[in-house]
């Protein structure tokens, strides 16, 4: 009776090992198969097309429209960009530092280039200010208060500011444009300006009154950091809102932004994912109560 029980105690000990095993091997296979999907997506997206209404010019200086400042970001680099948490990290500045109550002494990264190729240099940010104080930009607030830019030496620079700003270096978020390129140019007619050059992710590939092609730039600054998996991004450019979202709707284009709350009206509710994210813009209603 007793080498009954024991019998019985092994075989339900032997059983017991079995399923386990069965368990461990059919997850062992689904995580498997999730890696190997995981791969097969990260593989088949490589391009990606994006939509922009009502596009004026591809020059971020110039350009008045805001998914148009969007897209820039990926073609051109600032000096310096804010975190999540709004912290200043440089970018094409290195370091910075308050000379006195009215100049900053900025530090600039070497051995960027620009697409095409050439330095980017002291002059290149010089001839940006320069050319927004000059022009009616979005940016021209950035650098209300400079009255001037002295070049130290090829990747120094100093600011002088018209009165005391302690934290300067947060309106250094400006795109920098190209002196070189620009150079002996009608800033605002030029037809450069169709097809700028900079120092970003990306750098134009072919553009045309319909579209806008952008390809991985070979030559970015930070390229061994960050590892670009999109190669190509297409941005079609459309006459009106209503056209990019029915261009979105019928597929034609895989992504847009948008801060309309009645979103759902114009493209429905069935064939995307809808994610909400927090921006930094905000309304502000204030009253009067002087009279």
């Amino acid at each position: 009776m007793k080498s009954n029980w024991i019998k019985y105690l092994f075989i339900i000990f032997i059983i017991i090992i079995l399923i386990f095993a069965v368990m461990k091997i059919r997850n062992d296979e689904a995580e498997k198969k999730q890696e190997e999907n995981i791969r097969s997506n990260q593989e088949k997206i490589n391009e990606i097309k994006l939509g922009i209404a009502e596009f004026d010019t591809i020059n971020p200086i110039l350009s008045k429209n805001k998914n148009v400042q969007d897209i820039s970001k990926l073609i051109y680099d600032p000096l310096v960009n804010l975190s999540s948490d709004y912290k200043a990290e440089g970018v094409l500045a290195t370091e910075w530092a308050r000379q006195s109550d009215n100049s900053y002494l900025i530090k600039l990264r070497e051995n960027v280039r620009w697409s095409n190729g050439t330095t980017f240099t002291a002059q290149d940010v010089r001839f940006t200010i320069d050319k927004l104080k000059e022009v009616s930009s979005i940016y021209s607030y950035n650098v209300e208060n400079v009255i001037g830019v002295d070049i130290v030496d090829d990747y120094t620079i100093k600011i002088n500011l018209d009165k005391e700003l302690p934290f300067f270096e947060y309106n250094l978020t400006f795109p920098i444009l190209s002196k070189e390129y620009y150079e002996s140019e009608n800033f605002i007619d030029t037809i450069k300006n169709k097809e700028p050059i900079g120092t970003g992710k990306y750098k134009i590939f072919e553009i045309e009154s319909s579209y806008i092609i952008l390809e991985k730039n070979t030559s970015w600054w930070n390229r061994s950091n960050i590892n670009i998996t999109l190669e190509k991004i297409t941005v079609n450019l459309y006459s009106s809102v209503g056209e990019l979202y029915n261009s979105f709707k019928i597929g034609n284009i895989d992504l847009i932004s948008t801060s309309n709350e009645n979103i759902k009206e114009y493209i429905g509710t069935i064939g995307y994912s809808l994610n909400e994210m927090k921006g930094r813009e905000h309304t502000f209603l204030a009253f009067n109560t002087r009279k």
